[in-house]
């Protein structure tokens, strides 16, 4: 049975991440993905995520500020640009919690009238009497491009990047982790799972409870009168969700509804949800008078959220849980694969 020090299930954007760093400290790692860096199955692919400062907590602001410097890292060490930084507009309820929050970490941002960004962000058109706060930190992370490049340099570093590989159970013997595949099973002194939507079933096999649920949520691409700079990002919040819009390289723009849909087998078929497009598209035409009217492209996204969309990242004996999830992890990778690198290393 091969021996390593960490074996991390699941090579999604926080597993390729959790690689990178333990293999940086030289440590033995192998990687295993079900499927192959870039799939279409889980919660990772895509071109672009948004990131931003702006929450109306000061611990997620001042995680996205750690993480900001984490993914310049990440850039210099791929040799390629991963963040185009353009601001970030949120507008809707709770602007004032997002503003002390911001204020309470030293972070740059303004509130600005509907004339203000209409003036600033000629793309962008806001309700009558709409305010927005705007945060020049925001960025556009090139999703995808970030994902084969935390790939690509833990395998530099050394990582065992096994793709193809579907793991069938994870346990424990000897104080030591065992994880089973179709192939050779795998000894480690300690496992991450970072199987985003199969995480559950996996951990419930070694007596763990993930208390999350799957969802799966739909996006889609509009095309963008090509003339001038691209939009900033966008966050419309209301209700128990949010509507949000971002520029998507090569294809115009990007929106959804976050956590818009039902919960479902991360198995099943991906079928887009027609209706809930529909309702994007409504959005999209009100916020973005100048891009098109119908969507051009839409995909699917898996969501593995928790009740308060919180993260959990734990240690249980030599298994450890890294569930950053919730429609809103993407950003903080670099920060949340050191911290399950970690756990991971701890004796």
């Amino acid at each position: 049975m091969p021996e390593v020090d960490v074996a991390v299930v699941g090579a999604g954007i926080m597993g390729a991440a959790t690689a990178w760093w333990l293999a940086r400290s030289g440590a033995a790692v192998a990687l295993v993905e079900r499927f192959t860096i870039g799939h279409p199955h889980g919660s990772s692919h895509g071109r672009s995520r948004i990131f931003r400062l702006s929450y109306p907590d000061a611990l997620h602001v001042g995680m996205a500020q750690d993480a900001l410097p984490l993914w310049r890292e990440l850039e210099a060490e791929a040799g390629e640009t991963l963040l185009d930084r353009g601001g970030g507009l949120d507008t809707g309820a709770g602007l004032e919690e997002r503003a002390r929050a911001l204020a309470g970490r030293g972070a740059a941002f303004e509130l600005l009238d509907r004339d203000a960004v209409a003036a600033r962000f000629p793309q962008v058109s806001l309700p009558l009497g709409g305010t927005a706060l705007h945060q020049p930190d925001g960025a556009v992370i090139h999703a995808g491009r970030a994902w084969h490049a935390l790939a690509r340099v833990a395998s530099a570093h050394g990582a065992r990047l096994l793709e193809g590989t579907r793991v069938l159970g994870i346990g424990t013997e000897g104080g030591s982790a065992v994880v089973r595949t179709a192939g050779e099973d795998l000894s480690a002194r300690a496992v991450v799972v970072t199987a985003g939507g199969w995480a559950r079933g996996l951990l419930a096999g070694a007596g763990v409870d993930l208390p999350a649920v799957t969802t799966r949520e739909s996006v889609a691409y509009f095309a963008l009168d090509g003339g001038g700079p691209p939009p900033p990002t966008l966050v419309e919040w209301g209700g128990g969700g949010a509507h949000y819009a971002l520029p998507s390289p090569g294809e115009g723009l990007k929106a959804g509804c976050h956590r818009a849909s039902h919960v479902v087998d991360p198995d099943s078929a991906a079928a887009v949800d027609a209706a809930e497009i529909g309702r994007i598209a409504d959005w999209v035409r009100e916020r973005f008078p100048a891009a098109s009217p119908e969507a051009h492209r839409a995909e699917t996204c898996l969501y593995t959220n928790t009740a308060d969309e919180g993260f959990i990242l734990e240690r249980h004996g030599p298994l450890v849980v890294g569930s950053a999830c919730s429609g809103h992890g993407f950003k903080f990778a670099p920060l949340i694969g050191r911290r399950l690198a970690a756990l991971a290393l701890e004796r």
